[in-house]
């Protein structure tokens, strides 16, 4: 059956060569096989998707401590100067690197992790707090920045030769790096404590994106987006074929630095001190006053 599908795979995907070219970042081959492709494209929908809905519903269930934030939440009222301005240069990075995508030909890139942040921090600057989703899409990144972390730390350039291409590169990755601690500053949104079931979650809602809309993209566009197609130079490459559930792997690792560097500056950065009815110091204060309410309730009980 899996040998048919791989047929079908490979009849309806790019033309691909099945050598690998490792002197380019953008152009995929079939270094895993049609058949392998196809197999391991159902069992991690299948999986990813379960997940995502499986924790989604133990994280935000009615009368959860998140739900709780969100009750006591009063949305503030209107977006600081300093808040626009961040929203602005986000997406005036943001549109630099469409007009070098457009330029090359290569605007499937666009759907690149990192760039599919940025519009997901402009979304969630521009949206109205009034909603859970803003919220709901922040506390998720905060779990998935390890992606900015490593393309700084070993940023693939390889076929970065327009002019402002490289430094753009770096200005966009900042943002994305800063501008979510500049969020937690700014004091207008539900800051979630620290939770397994949201980690997994994250973790869950990342891999779905890739296992299912660039895998897809990949294959039928014939370009190696995020590496779904062949590993990058390195390490992965060690691990031949298996290259992508070692991936997949080593991210659910990497999401638990929400546990650690995130968290640790979630503590130290400085909370904007805001009127009483911009609505995260209520959140807080409610949620302190419930807690305490329940300590005295148990204790009379005993």
């Amino acid at each position: 059956m899996f040998e048919n599908m791989g047929d079908y795979l490979l009849a309806i995907a790019a033309e691909m060569p099945f050598e690998t070219d490792w002197n380019s970042s953008l152009n995929g081959s079939w270094y895993l096989s049609p058949r392998r492709h196809t197999v391991e494209f159902l069992i991690y929908n299948a999986l990813f998707f379960f997940t995502v809905r499986y924790f989604y519903r133990r994280a935000l269930y009615p009368g959860s401590p998140i739900s709780q934030l969100f009750d006591a939440y009063e949305a503030p009222r209107s977006k600081s100067k300093i808040e626009i301005a961040v929203l602005v240069t986000l997406a005036t990075s943001l549109l630099i690197t469409v007009s070098h995508k457009w330029a090359r030909g290569g605007m499937i890139y666009l759907l690149q992790p990192c760039h599919m942040s940025a519009m997901m921090l402009i979304a969630i600057l521009a949206g109205p707090k009034t909603k859970k989703w803003p919220h709901i899409l922040l506390n998720i990144y905060f779990h998935i920045m390890w992606g900015t972390m490593l393309a700084l730390l070993s940023p693939d350039l390889r076929d970065y030769d327009q002019v402002f291409e490289v430094e753009n590169f770096f200005i966009e990755h900042y943002l994305l790096l800063l501008t979510p601690f500049y969020m937690i500053w700014s004091n207008r949104y539900v800051i979630w404590p620290v939770s397994m079931d949201v980690a997994l979650m994250s973790f869950s809602f990342f891999a779905l994106y890739h296992s299912a809309i660039l895998s897809s993209m990949a294959l039928l566009r014939g370009q190696n987006l995020n590496y779904l197609l062949m590993p990058p130079p390195g390490p992965l490459q060690s691990f031949g074929k298996w290259y992508r559930p070692v991936m997949y792997m080593f991210c659910v690792l990497l999401t638990m630095s929400r546990y650690f560097f995130v968290e640790v500056l979630i503590q130290l950065i400085p909370r904007r001190k805001v009127g009483l009815n911009a609505g995260i110091a209520n959140a807080v204060k409610a949620a302190a006053q419930k807690k305490l309410v329940n300590g005295a309730n148990k204790k009379k009980a005993l």
